[in-house]
């Protein structure tokens, strides 16, 4: 039976003495609603952004913006305002209502604390199993009996986040590389985690007390905003596993860098398989696969036992018993 109650006590007295009065529910939803806004500024700081780089008029911007993200001549531009849109969209928002809310704004998101190297071999045993159920749950939704008009629509959405994605990645030579890395892995696992997990997930689970509701509810919403239907069970998965590591050891920490290898791994097995000759678009839309993932499971339940394990011996450790 899993405790509904995962926070220390000695922690929530602490964050609620320091609290400003605005209830957590409301915090949830003020989130979403500064989400959104900062989401539409970010497209507004865009277009001025990506003219002033580029040396391209605003107006020219304005009309062609969409067919410089393919365009590698505008590969920076792009990735800068990639990552941008990613601080902008998801990191200022929950800092800015945390920062409302309560007078220790990073210890409430879960910018706090140690990680111990066992926390951390755990992390990267549970998101190794993860990246194989999330296959497995790709393949599946993937052969699933869809109405051939749904396909043709889930198709083109497919289609126009593979070339988005490859707009915004280079494979030409090792910085190259890293630079993939930090704007399609680093950006995203810092900015997304601190939305959703320390963000949303957090106030929800503090509103309610019900950690499986808030887990799960808060990763619909993760996989939803990335609009890719083929994924979207995967993402799903994926942000249990992320929400489950987040909300067991209270710390951003440890979600953050399960995101970070879960988008890493991806990226460098995109480079390997360009350099076998692959475009990035044919490696993108690659929708092989098998439902051998799935075998995983019971393996993710084990590793999250012996993780919660290792986060209750370090609490009971540092509270001197």
């Amino acid at each position: 039976m899993i405790e509904e109650n995962n926070t220390p006590q000695v922690e929530r007295d602490e964050l609620e003495a320091t609290g400003k009065g605005v209830s957590y529910s409301a915090a949830f939803f003020m989130l979403i609603a500064f989400g959104v806004g900062c989401t539409i500024l970010s497209g507004v700081i865009a277009i001025p952004l990506v003219s002033l780089m580029s040396g391209k008029s605003i107006a020219f911007v304005t009309q062609h913006l969409q067919e410089m993200v393919g365009n590698k001549a505008y590969l920076r531009e792009i990735q800068v305002l990639q990552s941008l849109s990613a601080i902008i969209g998801f990191l200022v928002p929950t800092l800015f209502v945390a920062s409302r809310i309560n007078r220790r704004p990073l210890a409430l998101t879960g910018f706090k604390g140690a990680i111990s190297a066992r926390e951390v071999g755990l992390v990267i045993l549970i998101m190794a199993c993860g990246l194989a159920l999330s296959s497995a749950l790709g393949y599946f939704t993937y052969k699933l009996p869809f109405p051939v008009n749904w396909r043709i629509v889930f198709d083109r959405l497919e289609h126009n986040y593979a070339e988005t994605a490859a707009g915004i990645i280079s494979f030409a030579s090792i910085p190259d590389l890293i630079i993939s890395i930090i704007v399609l892995a680093l950006v995203p696992a810092v900015c997304e985690e601190t939305f959703f997990r320390g963000g949303l997930q957090n106030y929800l689970y503090r509103s309610t007390g019900k950690l499986w509701m808030s887990v799960i509810v808060v990763s619909v919403i993760f996989s939803a905003v990335h609009f890719s239907v083929y994924g979207f069970l995967s993402r799903v998965a994926l942000g249990i596993v992320l929400g489950l590591i987040f909300q067991y050891s209270g710390r951003l920490w440890l979600s953050i860098l399960a995101h970070f290898l879960n988008n890493a791994t991806a990226v460098i097995m995109m480079y390997v398989q360009t350099g076998k000759g692959k475009t990035l678009q044919e490696v993108l839309n690659d929708r092989d696969g098998s439902y051998w993932g799935l075998a995983v499971v019971p393996v993710i339940i084990y590793l999250f036992i012996e993780y919660r394990k290792s986060i209750a011996h370090k609490t009971t450790a540092s509270n001197g018993f």
